[in-house]
């Protein structure tokens, strides 16, 4: 134990001199995390707005009513003017411009409120979209954050348009008729005054500034009374950086992985260097060199997760305490399981540069497919299966449940179970590779 003891000071001793490996293990994880938490929602809760040119060519109350509530967005940007090269004032975006824009590259997308968007003969709301394809995401995202603004915010619109449309090919008495039948409906199910429904009808009446009233509005009472979404959340309702809590496990362990496998490659390193080869001159076996080494990794990829999540807690305020006993579990058995794999590259390559090759491909593949950059229900069925298959995916799982849901261990105690039997499993077989001489 003695001489254990000896190489795993050795072994410190080497890691802290070596600036390149400290940085690696501790600085480019944290900017990282840094970079990516800003991304996903870091700084506190601040996200970077998606900016659209935006056109409006209507004066109708609506229109204005609309360019309002999308101004407000948490999500997209209005860009209405810009500036030429060589001018000191900003001009007016028209349609051509905003042609142009995006033309240019400038801008990925353009909206435009034409002079038609709405109008007493109008049976629909008219809108133009300009957009560049080459970010079919972003521009999935404007269209999803423009309907739900005028579905959210006009719903008192949408069933006079319904019954314009509806009754467009109808006249005289029989569109009479219609509107009398339909309020007789209306308001025997959904208790609206037949007059108020009628009222509503009249097209002569039209007028969009009573529809921005909303209140007693006929239409809103009508869509209320169709649809009623209760919505209430069961989970996370107090973290204050969702984002970032839900993210920083899956980070973590890719980047651990890198530096896991870096240390337990450095094998190649001492046996280039002559070290190895000294080391094994004096009263030392290979059991305990290997020992050593794994006791010294293992307690590197612990400091190393813990740096990390108290990085994320310092700078992004995620909540690593109220759980720390799981959490720190959770840290063990991921780093078991991340020497783990590294011993393993070590065992099965015959150099350092070959080592670093193999894992870098199986790191990112795992990270990928395991959910560190995105998570697993993106992917199709068949890869999600594959994705058991990492230790990614229980790793990441097993830190969601603790800092997302403050799970018990019971919750945890799959995810930990497996992590600590494939660190068993994979370190025993590598154990065995090495006894084979592969390096010694």
């Amino acid at each position: 134990m003695r001489n254990v003891l000896i190489l795993l000071k050795k072994e410190y001793l080497r890691f802290v001199v070596d600036k390149p490996a400290v940085i690696l293990t501790f600085l480019l994880p944290a900017v990282l995390i840094f970079i990516f938490g800003l991304i996903f929602g870091g700084n506190g809760g601040v996200q970077s707005k998606i900016p659209i040119v935006f056109v409006r060519n209507s004066d109708e109350p609506i229109a204005k009513f609309l360019e309002s509530k999308l101004d407000s967005s948490d999500a997209i940007r209005l860009v209405k003017s810009y500036k030429k090269e060589g001018e000191k004032n900003e001009r007016k975006i028209d349609e051509a411009t905003a042609q142009k824009l995006v033309k240019t590259g400038k801008y990925s997308t353009a909206l435009v409120v034409p002079a038609d968007f709405i109008t007493d003969t109008s049976s629909s709301i008219h809108l133009k979209m300009y957009y560049d394809p080459a970010n079919e995401v972003e521009f999935s995202l404007i269209q999803g954050v423009i309907q739900k603004t005028i579905f959210t915010q006009l719903p008192q619109l949408f069933p006079l348009l319904f019954q314009k449309q509806i009754i467009k090919p109808l006249q005289g008495l029989k569109r009479k008729k219609f509107n009398s039948d339909i309020a007789d409906v209306v308001s025997k199910y959904f208790g609206v005054p037949k007059e108020k429904i009628l009222e509503s009808m009249d097209f002569s009446k039209w007028d969009s500034k009573e529809l921005l009233k909303g209140g007693n509005n006929t239409g809103d009472n009508f869509i209320s009374k169709i649809i009623r979404f209760e919505s209430k959340q069961l989970v996370g309702e107090n973290i204050a950086n969702p984002g970032v809590t839900r993210s920083v496990g899956g980070w973590a362990m890719m980047f651990l992985l890198f530096s896991i496998t870096g240390a337990a490659s450095s094998f190649f390193e001492e046996k280039q260097e002559g070290s190895l080869k000294r080391l094994l001159c004096m009263p030392v076996r290979r059991s305990q060199l290997i020992w050593a080494k794994y006791i010294f990794t293992i307690t590197l990829g612990i400091v190393q997760l813990l740096v990390m999540f108290v990085f994320a807690w310092l700078v992004f305020g995620v909540d690593i305490f109220s759980n720390f006993g799981n959490l720190f579990i959770v840290i063990v058995a991921s780093a078991v399981a991340a020497v783990s794999f590294g011993m393993l590259i070590t065992s099965v390559t015959k150099s350092y540069q070959q080592a670093n090759g193999i894992a870098m491909v199986f790191i990112l593949v795992m990270s990928a497919v395991g959910g560190s950059w995105f998570p697993t229900f993106l992917l199709p069925g068949w890869m999600q299966t594959i994705s058991r298959l990492t230790i990614n995916y229980w790793s990441v799982e097993a830190f969601l449940q603790v800092l997302w849901r403050n799970a018990p261990f019971a919750r945890i105690a799959l995810p930990v179970l497996i992590l600590f039997s494939t660190g068993f499993i994979v370190n025993f077989y590598a154990l065995v590779r090495f006894r084979k001489g592969n390096i010694f």
